[in-house]
């Protein structure tokens, strides 16, 4: 069974062609090289993989994401304040 790490949440969507503030408790900037996925808790005890196409850290504590398929403001919106997760292998 896959052990997932709670990184933080999708706080706010971010221009016009779907990418996400993500808020997270990591403690460093983190840009998530090397990371094919975030985990999103659409639903309790439901981890959805979302592949990252870029990311760009801004603060300790803040980072902007582009999901894949995710590509509008409208389409970001419903992941706003869900749950993001890593797994415990890419932690």
């Amino acid at each position: 069974m896959q052990e997932y790490i709670h990184i933080g949440k999708l706080a706010a969507s971010f221009g016009l062609k779907g990418e996400l503030i993500l808020v997270h408790s990591l403690g460093k900037k983190s840009a998530f090289k090397d990371l094919k996925a975030l985990f999103v808790e659409e639903l309790k005890g439901s981890y959805i993989p979302y592949f990252l196409e870029g990311a760009k850290a801004q603060t300790d504590t803040e980072s902007t994401v582009k999901l894949e398929g995710i590509n509008s403001k409208e389409s970001a919106h419903r992941l706003q304040g869900k749950p993001v997760w890593l797994l415990e292998a890419d932690f």
